[in-house]
């Protein structure tokens, strides 16, 4: 089955399974670190947000997992309905400034990976990397709602990029607390609340946020950053394990960073969905200078 032909199809599918008042749309969407992809949105009637699902990458498991058409069909309705706000939300108050500027966030991409993405947003240099932003809707665990924030905003809210990294390094975090736990305890399935940072059999650590959505931006939380190191009593090395964690090991391990960076790419090519990498190299904090390198 083509591209085209399972596109047409599901199409054809998703309007006999909903009422004819759905209005049921496929766009070409950027993503991070990939050309522009084909997202499929089902807006049922009293609702005025949904879920955007990349029907590409349905397409292609039907020929690395062997799914045929039902198959993948199935998974993009219980996706939808895992997915699927349960009402509408107020979405004028993105036109004023004073409504949004408590949720302004930043998050971290790779900047080679993006550029055409970095021409139509607001971003900061950060190593090899990019800061950017957006306004958070709502986040619940395992979902969140959020709207990347454009150069066009900046002019509608009369605002600069300096504003918005004040704003994002004071909101994110707050809304998106920093977690750094043992990664052997997370393995264990020991619970995770309110457990001090302790020695692990492995000297390897998890750094996100509680959300774990976007955790990888707890690099910029300066102050608990070097916290970290102080309990470590050592420097570290980061390893970019996706956009939403870190991993953390204190640089007393005898690991070479050349042996990081193939485990790197090796799990970027075989276990992370592209939209999903941060970058392919392990980075180096230095607690006496306090600064991040590669």
């Amino acid at each position: 089955m083509t591209y085209e032909l399972f596109k047409a199809s599901l199409l054809e599918e998703l309007k006999g399974h909903f009422p004819p008042d759905t209005a049921i749309t496929v766009q070409s969407i950027p993503r991070n670190n990939q050309p522009r992809l084909e997202g499929l949105t089902i807006l049922e009637k009293g609702l005025n947000i949904a879920p955007t699902i990349y029907i590409q990458t349905y397409y292609e498991k039907m020929e690395s997992q062997k799914w045929d058409f039902s198959q993948a069909y199935r998974h993009i309705l219980e996706d939808y309905y895992a997915y699927r706000p349960q009402e509408s939300i107020d979405v004028s108050f993105f036109q004023e400034f004073s409504h949004v500027q408590d949720r302004i966030m930043f998050q971290l991409i790779h900047a080679e990976r993006n550029q055409e993405l970095l021409k139509q947003i607001p971003h900061i240099p950060f190593l090899d990397l990019a800061i950017v932003f957006y306004c958070l809707i709502f986040s619940e665990p395992a979902k969140s709602a959020t709207i990347l924030i454009q150069n066009s905003h900046l002019k509608l809210w009369g605002i600069d990029v300096p504003k918005l990294r004040e704003l994002a390094g004071k909101n994110t975090p707050e809304w998106m607390e920093a977690s750094c736990e043992p990664l052997s305890r997370l393995l264990s399935g020991f619970p995770l609340e309110g457990q001090p940072l302790c020695p692990s059999p492995l000297p390897i650590y998890v750094l996100t946020n509680r959300q774990r959505f976007h955790g990888a931006a707890c690099l910029l939380y300066q102050d608990f950053i070097f916290q970290l190191s102080k309990k470590f009593r050592s420097d570290f090395y980061i390893i970019p394990s996706s956009i939403h964690e870190v991993l953390l090991i204190p640089a007393t391990s005898e690991m070479e960073p050349a042996m990081f960076n193939q485990m790197i790419r090796e799990v970027n090519e075989t276990q992370l969905e592209p939209d999903e990498i941060l970058s392919d190299h392990v980075y180096y904090y230095d607690r006496s200078k306090r600064e991040l390198s590669f």
